[in-house]
């Protein structure tokens, strides 16, 4: 053995517990920074209150909901105990604490169990540590334990000990384990027959037939011990087993429903929350088709335990996962954390036998999982907690059918080691040095040439039909006043235009000669600089008196029965520039969605009058102001410069993708994608703010990109210019939007990864280079962007030169409180998992005004190529890493992408798919690895140019929908390809 293989075998267990200890204090900040389940929550905190203050025998008192059997209610006691005594509120994050406390524990007692059969079946491999790593920060467990607050942790810990007791043949201590998890939940029951199984096998194999029987039975009666003994105090002696009968019974026939928020086989059915007498299909109900399944599931487990038994490979591990995750996906009255165990132990399970399959398993059942149980995390207490809306509906039958595709995978692993013992190993990878990055290819004009020729079209595609360039721009201002004007119409109208302007919350009056009022029109935030029609028929030679208060209106106009402008007399500044009155109402000259909002805002800092929007930063507001500044307050002037920078995010995205991969084709096709993806198009060519946001922190993420290869390359002191460009691309990021914010978590693992990987190249000076970087990530990441900022509240100054930093901070936490209370709902808002398939588009805008027969709607849709095949990508780039096969660019563009995703995951306020804009930045970014990676060049290529091509099909097809193009309704119709769309 040589000195450094001795070292890290001492070393290992010191790395285990810093692991496992990183692990318990995610759950534990989780548990403190989150509400948990309420109707879960709910329970354990009244369940503990009552048994501390009541005692165990007056805690099942007649009418009293309580389903849990006694088990863990002594733990609930207790919290219930430390509450009491430290006057602990329902909602304190102590409270919270306490709750997940245990289940934490036992969730970093599971990983430390997959390490010791790692350890066993192959030692001192990295696999083994992936593996541990991955069932410590695995999704589904931190967010069952730190989010939801369960205590599956807990019922889970003695399950895996049974099993894996019964691998050692250890019967007794086994049974005394399945003791434990019975006494904590009846699911437990889900797993008896296994333990049969087990039992059985032992006495098919024993010699000594009586001793296996008597071993058999007492097995049975230590089983039973623990429920009964913890009981007792519960029911007394004489009622202990009609009680325990009763709780048992009552808790699995409590919910008589197919499936209970399962994303399973059933629910993929179409059978969440729907009866057992129900039919299913073909006549039969819901109950007799899960009886069915089970059965079909059982004689799977049985044919299993006998081929294992006899081939001498007989597996309770295996086994049990098989069961546990099979009664799962196909029995009916199955809830969404059912499943926790099974994935446990098929983890456990690939420990055992050194299979990458049963790790795939593992790996798949543990995201579909975690979709699942943070789609019905989200919805509780919602119109849409019983996931009935099309969009609920349609992640809940997915995410059941991925879930069913992942058991099956695990059903082919089992057939495999059970009947044949073929067991494929894990990649056992050694770890090499940090290698010098190549030098990127050279840019050859061709390229550039490339480059500048899809920037060009994508801005003749961007700027084509966004806005008109002219509309009336000198209005009556009524602010704070009111002001009169007369109008003689010269012929017969029927309709009025108006364009209003500005205003808090005034009207307009249109009386006639005598003074009986004609028309009030309301004009208040959501009617600025968007036209109107209003019925009012009007005689030739009519004098009119409009009355304007608190507002501004920008111009009104007549109009007949054939839509011809009416000539009109007088008006003053109400009818001035007539000239500049489009032909029809549409978004074109009207603004839409939260335009009137950002738009309004950048015309209201031009002209240095107080602004309406200060829920986010100015920055996207100040530019959204020079693109009114350059081309007036039209259509196409308040959109200008958010269509600007989605062109140029195009270029950037080319370059982003060809620094990552080193690949000059590769740039083309991402920034082709780009191009032709439908959130960049829509959401550039919306006054709003968020492309702004999206541009920065993507140059951010390539400076950063640029920062690491060149600090691997030069060192630290010798890559100064991309970390100061960085720094500026994230405080701009930042002052955009503050979902910047969130991008700069993840270049701060990179920068210092970058580091460490530095440190492990053994270059001389590093200690000098640490000092750089730790004063330049000072300088550039906190203090510039700090400057960024503040700076940009300038047209607030130039506003209002007494506006300080004390006024500055005090937007800072006007911000805050708005977006931490906001209650608001949308009819198109979406949560974070929707987001991953697009499901829930954004429906910005509909043309009211068209014949009979057309259609003209806005939508703000996921791009089908760069969303979901960049999943698809995402997720073979985190099994890649999980399992030990991942590369460092894999992993910058996991936590860059995982960092704009995760707080999203935290927010319960209103959210909207173009939240996810930023994010789908790196699902491109992951297209273009896994290209990249691709060993035939040849065959990469033609993906690339298929999946370009699919773009522009799909972006011709869907083109009327992201620009508000006018189409026949059958073409519309065609459109909503999902019941959750909706944009017609």
């Amino acid at each position: 053995m040589t000195q450094s293989t001795l070292h890290r075998k001492i070393q290992s267990p010191r790395s285990l517990w810093l692991l496992l200890g990183a692990a318990l204090l995610l759950r534990l900040i989780l548990a403190v920074v989150t509400e948990g389940y309420p109707y879960d929550m709910s329970c354990f905190v009244a369940w503990g209150d009552k048994l501390a203050a009541q005692g165990p025998s007056a805690f099942y008192s007649e009418g009293y909901f309580a389903d849990y059997p006694p088990g863990y209610l002594w733990v609930l006691g207790l919290v219930g105990l430390l509450r009491a005594a430290f006057s602990l509120s329902y909602e304190s994050p102590l409270t919270y604490l306490l709750l997940a406390v245990v289940p934490s524990l036992c969730d970093c007692a599971a990983a430390w169990l997959v390490w010791q059969v790692a350890q066993r079946a192959m030692p001192g491999s990295r696999a083994g540590w992936m593996l541990t790593a991955f069932t410590a920060f695995n999704p589904l467990l931190l967010f069952d334990t730190g989010v939801w607050k369960q205590i599956d942790g807990a019922f889970s810990l003695p399950l895996l000990l049974c099993f894996l007791l019964l691998e050692e043949r250890r019967y007794l201590p086994a049974a005394l384990c399945y003791g434990i998890a019975l006494a904590i939940k009846p699911q437990a029951l889900l797993f008896g027959p296994v333990l049969a199984a087990c039992f059985l096998a032992a006495i098919v194999r024993e010699d000594n037939r009586f001793r296996a029987f008597v071993r058999c039975f007492g097995g049975a009666v230590v089983a039973l011990l623990p429920p009964l003994v913890l009981a007792i105090p519960f029911y007394g002696v004489t009622k202990l087993l009609p009680s325990l009968l009763e709780k048992y019974s009552g808790t699995v026939s409590g919910y008589p429903y197919a499936s209970i928020n399962a994303f399973n086989w059933m629910t993929a059915l179409g059978g969440n929350w729907k009866s057992l007498d129900d039919i299913a299909l073909l006549g039969i109900p819901w109950h007799v088709l899960g009886w069915f399944l089970i059965l079909v599931v059982t004689g799977g487990l049985v044919f299993f335990a006998v081929r294992s038994e006899q081939a001498g490979r007989f597996s309770p591990l295996l086994l049990a996962a098989y069961y546990g995750l099979g009664v799962f996906t196909f029995g009916h009255c199955m809830h969404e954390r059912y499943m926790v165990p099974g994935v446990l132990l098929t983890l456990l399970a690939a420990a055992r036998w050194n299979d990458i399959r049963l790790y795939a398993a593992g790996f798949g059942l543990s995201l579909t999982g975690f979709v699942n149980l943070a789609t019905v995390y989200s919805l509780a207490g919602t119109e849409d907690e019983w996931l009935t809306s099309a969009t609920s509906s349609t992640v809940a039958v997915l995410v059941g059918l991925a879930e069913t595709v992942c058991f099956v995978m695990l059903l082919f692993a089992v057939w495999d080691l059970a009947l044949h013992g073929h067991a494929l190993a894990l990649p056992a990878r050694t770890r090499a040095e940090e290698p010098v990055p190549p030098d990127q290819p050279v840019w050859t004009r061709r390229e550039v040439l490339g480059m500048a020729a899809l920037t060009a079209a994508t801005a003749l595609l961007s700027f084509a039909y966004l806005g008109d360039t002219t509309a009336p721009q000198h209005p009556l201002d009524a602010t704070d006043t009111r002001l009169t004007e007369t109008v003689t119409v010269g012929e017969n109208g029927v309709n009025l235009w108006v364009y209003p302007g500005v205003s808090f919350g005034g009207s307009l009056t249109v009386a006639d000669g005598q003074g009986t009022v004609l028309l009030v029109q309301e004009l208040g935030y959501s009617t600025c600089f968007s036209w109107s029609e209003n019925r009012l028929p009007v005689t030739a030679g009519q004098t009119l008196t409009v009355t304007v208060e608190n507002a501004q209106v920008f111009e009104m106009a007549f109009r007949d029965g054939d839509g011809n402008l009416v000539p009109v007399t007088g008006g003053g500044a109400l009818f001035d520039e007539q000239a500049a009155v489009p032909d029809a109402i549409s978004q074109l000259n009207s603004m839409y969605f939260d335009e009137i909002y950002h738009g309004r805002t950048g015309y209201e800092q031009l002209h240095k009058m107080p602004v309406y929007e200060t829920t986010h930063p100015p920055l996207g507001k100040d530019l959204i102001m020079a693109g009114i500044a350059l081309f007036g307050m039209t259509g196409f002037g308040w959109r200008f410069s958010g269509s600007l920078f989605g062109v140029l995010l195009v270029p950037l995205a080319w370059c982003f993708a060809r620094r990552l991969t080193r690949r000059r084709w590769i740039g083309a096709v991402a920034g082709v994608l780009l191009a032709l993806d439908f959130m960049r198009f829509a959401q550039s060519r919306i006054a709003t703010i968020d492309i702004y946001g999206t541009f920065f922190i993507l140059l951010g993420a390539y400076c950063m990109l640029w920062y690491c290869q060149s600090v691997l390359q030069k060192g630290v002191n010798g890559s100064l210019f991309p970390m100061a460009l960085g720094g500026v691309a994230f405080g701009l990021g930042c002052t955009a939007k503050w979902t910047g914010i969130y991008a700069g978590a993840g270049l701060a693992i990179l920068y210092l990864g970058v580091l460490y990987a530095r440190w492990r190249q053994k270059q001389p000076g590093f200690w000098a280079e640490f000092r750089t970087a730790a004063v330049g990530g000072v300088v550039f990441y906190v203090a510039l962007p700090l400057c960024i900022y503040i700076a940009s509240y300038l047209p607030y100054w130039w506003r209002d030169a007494s506006f300080g930093l004390a006024d500055w901070w005090q937007c800072q936490v006007s911000m805050y409180e708005y977006h931490a209370n906001l209650e608001a709902t949308h009819p198109f808002e979406s949560r974070w998992y929707t987001w991953l398939l697009g499901l829930r588009p954004v429906w910005y805008y509909q043309n009211t005004h068209l014949p009979d027969g057309m259609k003209a709607s806005i939508a703000g849709l996921g791009g089908p190529v760069i969303w979901l095949v960049g999943l698809v990508c995402l997720v073979a780039l985190l099994w890649h890493q999980v399992n030990g096969r991942g590369s460092r660019a894999g992993a910058g563009v996991l936590i860059l992408y995982g960092t704009q995703l995760i707080p999203w995951m935290l927010v319960t306020r209103c959210t909207f798919l173009y939240h996810y804009f930023p994010s789908s930045m790196f699902c491109l970014a992951a297209i273009a690895l896994v290209l990249s990676h691709l060993r035939n060049r040849r065959k990469a290529l033609r993906m690339g140019l298929t999946l370009c091509g699919l773009s522009a099909v799909l972006f011709a097809l869907y083109y009327p929908v992201l620009s508000g193009l006018p189409i026949p309704a059958w073409w519309a119709q065609a459109l909503e390809v999902l019941p959750s769309f909706g944009f017609y």
